[in-house]
C-alpha cells in the first residue's frame, strides 16, 4: 500500500470472495469475477485517508501480457464510491499503469458500462483520453423507468403493435424451472435469423445457479405456446439488464417483444427500478441501424459504451 498526495493506493490479488464485499454492479462482484476467470485477478483501489474507505476500485484479469476489465461480462470498468478529483483519478491510473508494467503487462483493455449508469462518466473518459488511451464507441439503449406509463414512451407505430399484442397474448414472469425452456426458445429465435447466443447453455446455467436471485425470466404466450421471451439480470437494485430477448419469426407482424418489454417495464416500476438497459445495438463492431431504431421506438435512449485500450511502452 502506497500513499499518493491525497489517498492511499492499494493493490492486491483476489484471493477470496471476502476480499471485498461492496460492489455497485453485479459484474464486478468477486463471485462474478471468479466466474469469468478463476485466477489472476488484480484489484486496484484508492482509499480515503484515515478511514481506509474505498473511493474507487477497478479489477483486471492478468493474462498473457494483457490486463483485461472484464474478461467475459458486459462490462468491467471503475466503481466510484466517494468524491474524487481529476488529479486523484489521473494519479490512480498512472500508478495502475506503472504497477502493471512492472508485472510485464503491455496492453490494457477496459470496457465501460453505459454512460447513463453514473454521473462521472465524462470525467473518467477525459482522463483516459489524456493518458493516451484509444477509445472505441458502442451504442447502448436505456429506457428510463418512472411513473410515466410505457405507452407514453413509445412511438405510435409500436403503440399500435402493443395494443394488438395485448389482445392476442398474455405476459408472465416464470420460475427458474423454465430456464432451459426459455433459453432454448431464444436460441431457436436467433437461429431463425442466422444468429447465435454469446453463451452456451452449460455456461449460462452455471451463471444462473451462481446468482439465482439476480436472474429473472419472462415470456409472452398464447394457446400455441411462447411467442416472445426474455432473460433479465438485476445489475443492481436500480438497473435491469435485458441479457437475452427475442420473439419467434412467425410473429414478426405483431412484434410481441413490444408487449414483452412493456410487461418488464411494469415489473420495474413496481420494484422501484430506475432504468432498463436494452443492451448494445452492435453487430461485428458496427451499429445495427434497424435494431437501434427499434430500441429508440420503444423508448430507449442512446447511451455511449466505451472501450479503452492502451499499449504500455
Amino acid at each position: 500500500m502506497s500513499k499518493p498526495e491525497n489517498y492511499l493506493f492499494h493493490s492486491y490479488d483476489l484471493q477470496s470472495e471476502s476480499s471485498f464485499r461492496r460492489t455497485q454492479f453485479l459484474f464486478n462482484s468477486p463471485k462474478h469475477l471468479r466466474l469469468q476467470s478463476g485466477k489472476n485477478w488484480r484489484i486496484y483501489e484508492a482509499l480515503e485517508e484515515g478511514t481506509n474507505t474505498v473511493k474507487v476500485r477497478i479489477a483486471f484479469q492478468i493474462n498473457e501480457g494483457e490486463a483485461l476489465s472484464p474478461v467475459r461480462a458486459p462490462f468491467g470498468f471503475l466503481e466510484l464510491y466517494r468524491k474524487i478529483s481529476a488529479n486523484e483519478l489521473t494519479s490512480f491510473f498512472l500508478l495502475i499503469e506503472a504497477e502493471l508494467k512492472n508485472r510485464g503487462i503491455r496492453k490494457i483493455h477496459i470496457k465501460s458500462y453505459p454512460e447513463g449508469y453514473v454521473r462521472n462518466f465524462e470525467l473518467v473518459e477525459e482522463i483516459l483520453r489524456t493518458l493516451q488511451f484509444s477509445i472505441t464507441q458502442e451504442i447502448s439503449s436505456i429506457i428510463p423507468v418512472d411513473r410515466k406509463v410505457f405507452e407514453k414512451r413509445i412511438k405510435i407505430s409500436e403503440w399500435q403493435k402493443l395494443k394488438k399484442a395485448e389482445k392476442l397474448f398474455s405476459f408472465e414472469k416464470v420460475k427458474r424451472t423454465y430456464l432451459k425452456e426459455i433459453y432454448t426458445f431464444i436460441e431457436d429465435c436467433r437461429k431463425e435469423r442466422n444468429q447465435s447466443l454469446s453463451m452456451n447453455f452449460t455456461e449460462f446455467q452455471k451463471t444462473v445457479l451462481a446468482f439465482p436471485k439476480d436472474f429473472s425470466f419472462y415470456r409472452v404466450y398464447d394457446s400455441s405456446g411462447t411467442a416472445a421471451a426474455a432473460i433479465v439480470i438485476s445489475v443492481n437494485k436500480k438497473i435491469l439488464y435485458t441479457f437475452y430477448y427475442a420473439h419467434a419469426k412467425r410473429f414478426n407482424k405483431v412484434s410481441p417483444v413490444v408487449f414483452l418489454i412493456s410487461g418488464i417495464y411494469i415489473v420495474a416500476q413496481n420494484q422501484g427500478i430506475a432504468m432498463i438497459d436494452l443492451g448494445t445495438s452492435m453487430v461485428n463492431g458496427k451499429i445495427n441501424r434497424s435494431l437501434l431504431h427499434f430500441k429508440r421506438s420503444i423508448g430507449g435512449q442512446s447511451n455511449r459504451k466505451l472501450i479503452f485500450e492502451k499499449t504500455i511502452l
